[in-house]
């Protein structure tokens, strides 16, 4: 296949790993609008590995995403399984399959029925999953595609593997991810949160893909990490983000031509 040409504006993604409150995504929503970004991750259900762990709002985080959506922001929202995608894809314009719903196939052939592509700007975003080789990653990506999500709206994201000699038990893969980058169409985008696990290593590796020339990034934003109800050690402040964002060699999203946000919302 053809080299992925880069979409303009790049895909730039922030927001905390969860939705908590509307106090907690504020201060994140002032730092994106400064800057002209608008895509927000907006998590309501959140996949955990212990059964005790925050698992997420669910609908009794509604307000938290009204209140986001009257803000102008785009939504990112991870599905878990099909009875999630019902709630998530009414509002979400970037529908997210996390690492552990890489291989949930029927979670896969299902979002092509759920959405009518046909009729909606929406797209789906594809992470791989921590122990999920290239050949395994693409195939989950042509299940999409074969039960009915268009390849253009496919957004594949890498947010690191497993490793016993990473620091934080996770390695940012951007060799792996650069291949695919460079021997598919799709478009690529980096989660250095998830793919580092450590506060300190986050924006040095968003500065490293952004030099890459991936086509964006996944940011986790809390105002209070310690405080967060899910993964605090890999979480920025804004403070960090708008730095980060100021710095010259950042080129930020301008215009929205990537997605749109579904029909019953304006």
């Amino acid at each position: 296949m053809s080299m992925s040409t880069s979409p303009s504006p790049p895909l730039f993604i922030i927001g905390p790993c969860a939705l908590e409150s509307i106090e907690q995504v504020k201060p994140v929503v002032e730092v994106a609008k400064r800057h002209g970004l608008s895509y927000f991750r907006a998590n309501l259900f959140k996949p955990r590995t212990s059964p005790h762990s925050f698992q997420g709002l669910g609908k009794e985080g509604l307000p938290v995403i009204d209140y986001l959506l009257d803000s102008g922001m785009k939504l990112v929202c991870e599905a878990c399984s099909l009875e999630q995608l019902e709630i998530v894809q009414t509002y979400a314009s970037i529908v997210q399959i996390g690492a552990r719903n890489m291989q949930n196939f029927e979670l896969l052939k299902g979002i092509g029925a759920a959405i009518d592509f046909s009729t909606s700007r929406q797209m789906v975003m594809l992470k791989r999953g921590f122990s999920a080789n290239i050949q395994e990653w693409l195939s989950s990506a042509d299940y999409l595609q074969r039960f009915g999500v268009p390849r253009d709206r496919i957004v594949l994201c890498e947010r690191g593997s497993r490793h016993w000699a990473a620091p934080y038990g996770m390695t940012l893969d951007l060799a792996l991810a650069w291949k695919v980058r460079r021997e598919t169409d799709y478009r690529v985008i980096v989660d250095p949160s998830h793919g580092t696990r450590e506060s300190s290593l986050v924006l040095p590796m968003a500065g490293a893909a952004q030099a890459m020339g991936f086509d964006g990034l996944m940011l986790e934003v809390h105002p209070n990490p310690l405080e967060s109800l899910s993964d605090p050690q890999q979480a920025i402040r804004p403070k960090a983000l708008d730095d980060f964002l100021s710095q010259p060699f950042f080129h930020g999203e301008k215009v929205d031509d990537l997605g749109d946000s579904p029909s019953n919302h304006s």
